[in-house]
């Protein structure tokens, strides 16, 4: 696999790459001149500026392992250790995210689990991190909005539209079985998860078949779960610089009302049940602190919660599978 290059950003129009980043989170393999089109801005500086957010490794258009099952890991770290805890974490191949942050946990994780492995991860690989001294694993028994179904406020609704908005429900996390994989599709997904912006050419030559078996192929793996495209870019690149993570306990008969109210709101980047929807995990963005505040104190989906806790992000150690020093696709999914 060809070993991929970071240049420094150079600096460039904020407003222009937020709109770049959200309409790949639409369409992640979108043309440039596609994505100029929907947003009624020059192909010459779309295709500039989108290149040069990919060749800094600001943003990252990867191929992740689709529905699967997965866990959130609370961790309270010894006296001086979260870094230890959290580089850790992101340096295991299982770990979707690894997040330092305030509150009562110190490090949150989501980690992907297998029924054959699930024992091992709890009895053996989490105690083994350096710099833990209490942990709680929760079992993710539904995802109601993963990050690749994120849609900040960044575009007007006629450029969503012209960027063609799927709508698409996330899948509920479920076991890949894997023995329906061929060796070309493993080969395709280990592509896409180094770089899922390769041009259905490029895929073909690789695999030596032709473009119409990958676009089938690639239409295939989408379908049945096993391939989502994300773009992996800090919040605050699309003017969300203040994160959190909401633990929420439903009031009681609320749990629908909870979860529709959570998805309502376009800050919500991530939203899971935790064992049934009467207990929740919410990842927010926000533009300023203020806005989180006036969020939590007042939005309407706080009606309907019995309690909730708040953990601010501090730092991402690792995002939807790549970490902040990676060079290397977590090709082992594969």
């Amino acid at each position: 696999m060809s070993e991929r290059h970071t240049h420094r950003l150079d600096e460039g129009s904020p407003a222009l790459d937020r709109r770049i980043i959200a309409a790949l989170q639409i369409r992640p393999r979108a043309t440039w001149a596609a994505i100029a089109d929907a947003l009624g801005e020059s192909a010459r500086s779309v295709s500039r500026r989108g290149t040069e957010l990919l060749d800094s490794g600001a943003v990252r258009v990867v191929g992740v392992r689709g529905a699967t099952g997965t866990a959130i890991a609370r961790i309270r770290s010894s006296v001086g250790a979260v870094r230890t805890v959290a580089s850790g974490l992101a340096a295991r191949p299982y770990t979707v995210f690894s997040y330092a942050t305030t509150g009562a946990h110190s490090v949150f994780a989501e980690i992907r689990i297998d029924a054959e492995v699930y024992p091992g991860l709890v009895f053996d690989e989490l105690p083994a991190v350096n710099g833990i001294a209490d942990v709680r694993i929760d079992t993710v028994t539904r995802n109601h909005r993963s990050v690749s179904e994120w849609r900040p406020a960044v575009l007007t609704p006629a450029e969503a539209q012209a960027m063609g908005e799927p709508g698409r429900p996330p899948a509920p996390p479920q076991a890949a079985d894997h023995e329906e994989l061929s060796p070309s599709d493993r080969m395709l997904l280990r592509l896409l998860a180094e770089d899922a912006r390769m041009t259905t050419a490029d895929l073909a030559a690789h695999g030596r078949v032709s473009e119409n078996t990958v676009r089938r192929r690639l239409a295939w793996l989408e379908q049945h779960s096993y391939l989502r495209i994300r773009v992996v870019a800090e919040p605050e690149l699309l003017g969300f610089p203040v994160e959190a993570l909401v633990t929420v306990t439903a009031a009681r008969d609320a749990a629908d009302r909870l979860v529709a109210g959570l998805l309502a709101r376009t800050e919500t980047r991530y939203l899971s049940a935790l064992g049934g929807d009467r207990h929740l995990l919410a990842h927010f963005a926000f533009r300023n602190m203020a806005a989180l505040h006036t969020e939590l104190s007042s939005a309407p989906w706080t009606a309907e919660a019995e309690s909730f806790e708040v953990s601010h992000v501090l730092q991402a150690f690792k995002r939807s599978g790549w970490s902040r020093t990676q060079e290397a696709a977590t090709t082992h999914l594969y």
